[in-house]
């Protein structure tokens, strides 16, 4: 505008200026107005500004903000030795043509003609080159530019036109100008068109420009942040760290697209999930990395503005499953916050991002939506299409248990039918891992999980239950651990009850027989019904170790032998029975009137070798109480089939019972001795020989003349019994009698020679000549020879 007349430019106005020449020695230059034709108050607000002065040869462009929403475009050129400052007084509301920002008239051809704005700038393809250039800052600028411009009050002048000291800019370092302008028309095509056109800037500047109140501002490369917390975005230095915000990710992605305008044109603006939906309504397949920021971004927000970032993503969430494991954990944690807090219609799209990610294999770490969190409309449209991949999934053979189950409730969720071939599938890889004990608790269903899930159930809990019967203990482990519903069986499931209820019968009876009795009162149907109950409540209540003598005897008179004989539990009866006869008087008396339970109980049951065990425990309480006879002959008979019975003794216990008992004494039998000659069985043999070299018996020998006659007959008799008997008598007379007889006194030999002589004088002649060899013996001693 050349004469200066108002109105002759438009709506605009012009202020042109010149460098004052009396700037300050060694200060930046300044720049006056020197013709005003837009008024005194935008000359006030314009001189309060500190336009830059450029380099020669190079332009600057410069948009500030006045108060009450008017803009002043600035265009500052080097020109013979000064500057030339052309300043666009845009009004507040004023429209550019085109609808363009105002950052892209700063190449318009009209400067310095009076009518900069006269025309529209032709379009360049070069941003969207320079955009594709710099695709790995494009982001990190964008976000900076959102921070700028959603930071409250940053940068906007005073009433009186001077900037705020403490406005923050975002600095964009480039090596020059004209660069700084791409990056901040690239970032006007984002924005709204109201928010690009107050994109306050200067294109270059010297480090003060920082305190400018403009909100972006170019620096040379290499410009440190001239504020604490600056941000500053260097292209000559790697990018950094991955932009977390969703709408700069989202806007750089669009303009990577080609389709900056949609990122523009969402509402509300400079809004992530606006910009996402938009995106998705025009077709766009959201990447990965952006649709990883939304959980994150819905995380941030307060609990009153997430209904109206859901209800955006509706569409998208409805129609997507989540990208990656993280998106997916990450809408599972906001719906998890949301649930039972929020109305349905905006908790609802959450649950079914949910339920596509578990039907993915995405994992969510929350439980399985139920029925509740959908809508009817949202439950028939996932079923509709999760339908088919949830049956191919559930019937993979190679399914761990606890997708099983998960996929399994979203199919019920759903009203996806599961075939009942694949539920028994399910249900047997489901046992087979439960099974292994321990259990891997990360493969068992999460709690609960199998409470909704009846059909399963039906077929699991009868495979469980013939478990519990082989296994009870281990049974009641996995039941510590795994929530199995008992109450949703269709049969009876006992041996489950009893495992379940087995810890706490326990710890509230008074012993453990009264647990056992707990155990069968409670179980449903009765042992009478099931027998096997009475050795699965035998197992859980002896856990440590077996039953003993009295608590055995109780549980066979507690049933019939019919249902012992069916639970197999007269087997402990018969181990009690042999750990009995290896006891104490009083244990071995219970043990054998258990064995003549089980004789008169039993009999078709009992194994020869069985039988044998048995009946060497009755043997042995027969010889200790002097009942019948042929001791050694019936003991040796019993030892071939009772072999077993060696391992727990039994024979041993008889054999020390039979020698014991045919030693020399008042009321021994009379031939049992014979028999045990002849038996030749060295071990029986060496239990008789033991028997007499205790040291009690030692004492009898010394002290009772009758004794030691009555021993010298036994051990001198039965020459032809054989070798065995040969070498046992010989070593009893050497190494026991004599040793008993070497101090003995006149008046006791004598004794023992009346004794002897009442049977014939050929044992008074054996006596004294074997005697003999023992003074023999004697003297020999003392001589020392």
């Amino acid at each position: 505008m050349a004469d200066g007349r108002s109105g002759d430019a438009g709506p605009y106005g012009m202020v042109l200026g010149v460098v004052d020449p009396a700037a300050a020695a060694g200060g930046s230059p300044a720049l006056r107005p020197v013709r005003v034709t837009a008024g005194i108050e935008v000359v006030r607000a314009v001189a309060a500004l500190g336009w830059p002065v450029p380099e020669a040869g190079t332009s600057v462009g410069v948009l500030d903000v006045l108060p009450g929403g008017a803009r002043v475009l600035t265009r500052l050129s080097a020109q013979g030795g000064g500057v030339a400052a052309h300043s666009v007084h845009l009004p507040a509301g004023a429209r550019l043509p085109g609808g363009r920002a105002p950052v892209a008239f700063l190449d318009a051809p009209g400067w310095g003609s009076g009518d900069p704005l006269g025309a529209e700038p032709p379009l360049s393809s070069s941003l969207g080159d320079f955009a594709r250039a710099r695709a790995p800052w494009v982001a990190a600028f964008l976000e900076g530019v959102r921070e700028v411009l959603t930071r409250d009050g940053a940068g906007a002048p005073d009433a009186e036109g001077t900037a705020y000291e403490g406005g923050v800019p975002f600095l964009v370092a480039e090596k020059e100008p004209s660069l700084v302008a791409r990056w901040i028309a690239l970032a006007c095509a984002v924005l709204p068109p109201e928010r690009a056109g107050s994109l306050s800037f200067m294109t270059y500047g010297p480090r003060e420009a920082a305190r400018s109140g403009r909100l972006v501002v170019g620096v040379p490369l290499g410009s440190a942040p001239a504020v604490a917390g600056q941000r500053l975005l260097d292209g000559a230095l790697p990018p950094g760290e991955p932009v977390t915000d969703l709408w700069a990710a989202g806007a750089a992605w669009l303009w990577r697209e080609g389709r900056p305008a949609l990122a523009a044109g969402a509402r509300p603006a400079l809004d992530g999930f606006a910009l996402v939906a938009a995106a998705h309504r025009e077709g766009l397949t959201i990447p990965a990395p952006v649709r990883a920021l939304l959980p994150d971004a819905l995380d941030a927000l307060p609990a009153s503005e997430l209904p109206l970032a859901i209800g955006a993503l509706t569409d998208l969430l409805g129609a997507e499953a989540p990208a990656s494991d993280a998106e997916a954990a990450g809408l599972a944690r906001v719906w998890a916050r949301l649930e039972d807090r929020a109305p349905l219609h905006v908790t609802a799209p959450l649950a079914g991002a949910v339920l596509m990610a578990l039907v993915a294999d995405r994992p969510t770490g929350v439980p399985v939506p139920g029925a509740t969190s959908l809508t009817a409309s949202g439950r028939a449209a996932l079923a509709a299409r999760l339908g088919p991949r949830l049956r191919e999934a559930v019937a993979e053979p190679t399914l761990g248990p606890r997708r099983s189950v998960a996929l399994l409730q979203a199919a019920a969720v759903l009203g996806v039918e599961i075939a009942g071939p694949v539920l028994a599938d399910v249900a047997d890889r489901l046992v087979a891992a439960l099974t292994r004990v321990p259990a891997e608790e990360e493969a068992l269903p999460v709690p609960g999980a199998l409470a909704g899930l009846p059909e399963l159930c039906a077929v699991l809990l009868p495979r469980l239950e013939r478990y519990a019967a082989r296994e009870p203990l281990a049974a009641q482990a996995l039941l510590d651990v795994v929530d199995v519903p008992l109450d949703a069986a269709v049969r009876p499931v006992p041996h489950l009850r009893m495992c379940a209820g087995a810890a706490s019968a326990r710890a509230l009876a008074l012993d453990a027989v009264a647990a056992w009795d707990e155990l069968l009162r409670t179980s449903r149907p009765s042992w009478s019904t099931e027998p096997a109950l009475l050795y699965t409540a035998l197992r859980l209540v002896w856990t440590e170790q077996p039953p003993g003598l009295a608590e055995m005897a109780h549980i066979l008179e507690a049933a019939d032998s019919d249902s012992h004989r069916a639970a197999g539990t007269w087997r402990e009866a018969v181990a009690a029975a042999e750990r009995g006869g290896t006891g104490t008087e009083a244990e071995a008396a219970a043990g054998r009137a258990l064995a003549a339970h089980l004789f008169r109980s039993f009999p078709a049951e009992l194994s020869p070798r069985t039988r044998a065990r048995l009946r060497l425990l009755e043997l042995a309480g027969d010889i200790a109480e002097g009942r019948g006879t042929d001791w050694a002959e019936q003991a040796v008979a019993l030892r071939e089939p009772g072999e077993v019975a060696e391992s727990s003794g039994l024979l041993a216990h008889a054999y020390a019972v039979l020698g014991a008992a045919v030693l020399r004494q008042p009321g021994s039998p009379e031939g049992e001795l014979y028999g045990l000659a002849r038996s030749g069985d060295p071990e029986l043999l060496a239990a008789y020989r033991q028997a007499a070299q205790s040291a009690g018996f030692g004492e009898r020998l010394r002290a009772d003349p009758a004794t030691a006659a009555g021993c010298f007959v036994d051990w001198t008799a039965h020459p032809g019994a054989g070798p065995a008997w040969e070498a046992t008598s010989t070593a009893l007379l050497d190494d026991v009698l004599r040793p008993a007889l070497r101090s003995a006194s006149r008046a006791h030999l004598t004794a023992l020679t009346t004794a002897l002589a009442a049977g014939g004088p050929h044992r008074v002649s054996a006596f004294e000549t074997w005697h003999q060899r023992t003074r023999a013996s004697r003297w020999r001693r003392l001589l020392g020879g």
